[in-house]
Order: C-alpha cells, then structure tokens, then sequence
C-alpha cells in the first residue's frame, strides 16, 4: 500500500526559523534523524528551496538546532522534577533520573535527535553544552550530596558513579525506543514503571554502599 505524501503547509511571513525547526521535528518522527533535510522542510512550508539556508546554511545547523530545543526540553524536565522533590539527596537523585525517563517517552524524536551525535555540532553549540551540562553537574551534585550525608559510600568517585546513572537512564529509554522490553516479558503498558523500578533498583544498590564506610 502506497502511504500519501503529507501536504505542504502554507506559510504566511511568520518566523521562518522556527517554522523550518517544526517542519524538521515532523521530518525526523515520520522518518528518524537520517529523513531531516534543509530541502524537505522548506518544500513541507511551500517556501523556496533558497529561503532556508539564511536561517540555516546546510543540514548540520539544522539537526543542531533541533538538538538545542531538545536539550532545552530536557533541561525543563528535569529541573520540574526536581522542584516536586523534597526529599533527601537519594531522593533527588532519584528525581533526576525520573526527570530524564519522562522526557525520553514524551519526546521520542528528540531523544533520537539528541542521540545522533555525528549529525549535530555539539562544540559549536554554546547552548547545547550548556543545557548537556546542567543535567550532568545536576547529577554529580545529587550524588556528591548524598556522601555528604552518608547515603553512599564517601570512597566512590561521583563522577563515575553519575556516569552509571546517566547510562542506566540513556539505556532505558534507547531500550524503549527500539521495543526491547518485550523480549524481557514487559507489556508495552507496564514499560514506564519497569524503567522507574529499573532506577529505583540503581540508586537502591548505590545507597547499599554506604555500608563500605561503616564496616
């Protein structure tokens, strides 16, 4: 069966940028981060082929962009998170990593996006290192905070141990993402509390620790 073609949206003298950048988002969860094209989204808007390249000179600006607006999405969730949290530093943690779950299911293509490291300019993008970096040092000052109060075992290195954080949380919702949890007995409906558990499950074996200094 031959799928239609999706109609090209008018555009009336608006913000052409962000008009490209939506046109783009449509592009990648129709096709995924590889279907983004300059082209494409300018013919998806009915502008010229030209009118584009003065917003963004070729592809890699493009997916940068939609990259920005990711992390940007990320940044916000996780910060809520975080406010909702009262708790202590293990529950922050925790936070955190809920924060990063949530926004990976709300925004799969961003999520794709974000993950395409060889298509955006992460260096050029004093935004994206910004918003990649507040997530990180939110982690590693949760953790650091949690041996201050001897949560987790002072020894650890932080760094490494929200390096373990990061990749449980990244591995989860790629896992999501792909549809592996089926292949472990999860139903598609139980899949975002598995992934909580699954954190829950971490940052349980990280307070375990704690043990170390008091033996």
């Amino acid at each position: 069966m031959v799928m239609p073609k999706p109609a090209a949206r008018s555009y009336h003298h608006g913000n052409l940028r962000q008009a490209l950048l939506e046109a783009a988002l449509e592009l990648a969860q129709q096709r995924g981060p590889e279907g983004v094209s300059v082209r494409e989204a300018a013919r998806r808007l009915g502008v010229s082929p030209a009118a584009p390249f003065r917003h963004f000179p070729n592809r890699r600006a493009l997916m940068t962009a939609m990259a920005e607006e990711a992390s940007e999405r990320l940044r916000i969730e996780v910060r809520k998170s975080l406010t909702r949290e009262k708790g202590n530093a293990l529950e922050r943690l925790s936070s955190v990593g809920r924060g990063y779950l949530q926004w990976a299911r709300r925004h799969p293509s961003h999520f794709r996006i974000i993950s395409a490291r060889d298509q955006i300019d992460i260096a050029g993008s004093a935004a994206l290192v910004r918003n990649v970096e507040e997530v990180r040092d939110l982690t590693v000052q949760a953790l650091r905070a949690a041996q201050a109060q001897g949560l987790i075992a002072a020894e650890l290195d932080a760094a490494a141990l929200a390096l373990l954080a990061r990749a449980t949380v990244y591995g989860l919702a790629r896992m999501q993402l792909d549809d592996h949890f089926g292949q472990w007995g999860i139903a598609p409906a139980a899949v975002p509390a598995a992934m909580n558990a699954t954190l829950a499950l971490l940052v349980t074996l990280m307070a375990a620790t704690a043990k170390l200094d008091r033996a």
